[in-house]
């Protein structure tokens, strides 16, 4: 029982990416998708077997605000797990769809009330507010997975506003106010994720593409790219921390961002690259942090 009392509520970030890296790897082959879905469930398991043996515990980590802000990767993953459920049974899928969008919806109001409007602190302002703020933009981009065409482009726009709204404080928080402890300077990396899940949930649920948009979205994707892989090479020596979850997503997201560009406008020798190199990276670094993780877990 110690290891499932041990378990950090950030390990859904790693649910979220093995889902995520599933459906970006299903190309190449379907096991693969089925591969990686299977170790999320796996987690996915942890975690609720934490909520059900030790809730006071659950009670005690959603007193802190970045705790509570990643959780938010536990509701995104149920949205795309419902995704591999629906060959097998589409009503339980669209239930646990429907559950992943309650909860994150409920994760905003809390969020906002405890920490932003009560408690606000500049200090606790990380850029996992995007993953409560932008997260709900995991609805848009598998909505339509349930027949859902009605919705889908508001959760984008909600997710949109959420993003204009968090960044400039964000920013803030990131590049002048600084002061960043060491088992928080992975969440940087979560900056590739904000612009790169926009685009895939633009792409998703939007009826027409404006390609100006897009491009527009795409090239500030990029940019953030670069500065979170570089984040990420000068984090090489930190200890691990449960935060390194967030070297996972985010850059899967990224890759999930090129290959919905590629689709959208066809055949392309540079973005085919870009997205060869994108997922190389995200699959290296999403095996490479769960291993950490399970050597954690062992050791804690």
């Amino acid at each position: 029982m110690n290891l499932i009392k041990n378990i950090p509520i950030p390990i859904a970030g790693i649910i979220l990416a093995t889902l995520s890296l599933g459906n970006l790897l299903q190309d190449i082959h379907p096991l693969l998708r089925y591969g990686f879905g299977m170790i999320g469930v796996a987690f996915l398991i942890l975690i609720m077997l934490k909520v059900i043996f030790y809730p006071q515990d659950i009670k005690n980590d959603f007193k802190n605000p970045v705790v509570v802000s990643s959780s938010g990767t536990f509701s995104m993953s149920l949205m795309i797990l419902s995704t591999y459920i629906i060959p097998f049974t589409s009503s339980i899928a669209y239930a646990i769809w429907i559950l992943g969008v309650v909860l994150h919806i409920l994760l905003i109001i809390y969020f906002t009330y405890h920490f932003v409007i009560h408690d606000f602190n500049i200090s606790n302002v990380y850029p996992s507010y995007w993953i409560v703020y932008v997260g709900i933009t995991m609805a848009a981009i598998t909505a339509h997975f349930h027949g859902i065409n009605e919705m889908d482009f508001i959760f984008f726009e909600i997710g949109f506003i959420g993003m204009l709204v968090s960044t400039p404080i964000v920013l803030y928080r990131e590049f002048v106010y600084k002061n960043i402890p060491d088992a928080n300077k992975p969440l940087t990396c979560i900056f590739t994720a904000l612009f790169s899940i926009l685009i895939f949930g633009y792409l998703n649920s939007a009826e027409s593409i404006s390609n100006e948009f897009t491009i527009l979205l795409y090239a500030i994707a990029c940019i953030f790219y670069i500065f979170a892989f570089y984040k990420l090479v000068s984090f090489r020596n930190l200890e691990f921390y449960p935060s390194f979850a967030a070297f996972t997503f985010p850059f899967v997201i990224s890759a999930l961002a090129t290959k919905g560009i590629l689709s959208a406008i066809g055949n392309n020798s540079i973005l085919n690259a870009v997205l060869i190199l994108q997922t190389a990276i995200a699959t290296v670094l999403v095996v490479y942090v769960i291993v950490k993780y399970c050597i954690y877990l062992k050791n804690s």
